[in-house]
């Protein structure tokens, strides 16, 4: 680690911002723990260091392993086990992903190949993508956290994203993002937490509910109501196994009108109780501490 001249003048600065608040994070988590990803931006992982399980949605347990990148999609229910202690850069893009200024993401859909279907796609970690790796690594554990740094580096990595893998590549890593509907799609990640039912997300996006319907089918591949609902079991069942909420407060935050329908929702989606399936982790979590 070089020490960072002059540290009291960039974090008085108003472009300066904390880890937590960054663009760009490096991070480093113990072997046997259970981390939360902060999805409320597109967030592109990058593995420095160890082996993790990652659950996205309703992608399970996929293995990430150093020297693999992967995507998280906004407002995505995701996290990790830890299986071995992992140090990994984060992404996150506020802001639409632009590869370069004679290429964006919306002519990737022609080279998606004919017989692909996505399963949470990890790209191998170039060598030039590497060194650029090393190098921000650096910078990040000197403390370098200027706003306009981490946006230069943001852009750098889609330049040599663009540079150093094929447009198959991208259009399978990227595929979440691309397509016609990504305005919709956007649009439904973004919102789909804080609505309580169709009627109301078909008013907010100022559409019929038939209307509404067909579109999500067409940029999803299934019913609104069958996602919405899997969503929500999603992060429901990671917030009662991996966060000290209390069971009203995550009824609360997911609209439940009360605990009792919370749990019949939870029984119906998930087969258990929620204390059931908050003490079952518990469990879990203690035989591999031992």
């Amino acid at each position: 680690m070089e020490t960072l001249l002059h540290p009291e003048e960039h974090q008085s600065c108003l472009n300066y911002c904390m880890r937590k608040d960054a663009n760009i994070r490096l991070l480093h988590y113990p072997q046997g723990t259970h981390q939360i990803v902060d999805t409320s931006n597109p967030i592109i992982i990058a593995m420095l260091e160890g082996e993790v399980l990652v659950t996205s949605d309703n992608y399970k347990e996929i293995h990430h392993t150093a020297g693999h990148i992967s995507l998280q999609m906004h407002n995505s229910s995701s996290y990790i086990h830890v299986l071995k202690a992992s140090t990994f850069i984060s992404f996150h893009s506020p802001h639409d992903i632009s590869l370069c200024d004679r290429f964006s993401l919306q002519q990737l859909p022609q080279h998606i190949p004919a017989t692909f279907k996505y399963q949470f796609t990890l790209l191998p970690i170039r060598p030039r993508v590497q060194e650029y790796l090393d190098y921000l690594r650096h910078c990040l554990e000197d403390g370098l956290g200027c706003i306009h740094f981490h946006e230069l580096k943001m852009q750098e990595l889609f330049l040599l994203m663009r540079a150093y893998y094929t447009k198959e590549e991208l259009a399978t890593f990227f595929y979440p993002l691309i397509g016609k509907n990504r305005g919709f799609k956007d649009f439904v990640y973004e919102h789909y937490l804080h609505v309580n039912n169709l009627s109301e997300f078909a008013a907010l996006a100022n559409t019929s509910i038939d209307t509404f319907k067909r579109r999500f089918k067409e940029a999803f591949g299934e019913p609104a109501y069958k996602w919405m609902i899997q969503r929500k079991a999603e992060h429901v069942y990671r917030d009662l196994i991996l966060t000290t909420k209390t069971i009203g407060e995550i009824a609360e935050e997911y609209r439940f009108s009360s605990i009792p329908y919370l749990t019949t929702f939870c029984k119906q989606h998930l087969g258990k109780t929620p204390q059931q399936l908050r003490n079952e982790a518990e469990k879990t979590r203690e035989a591999l501490l031992h």
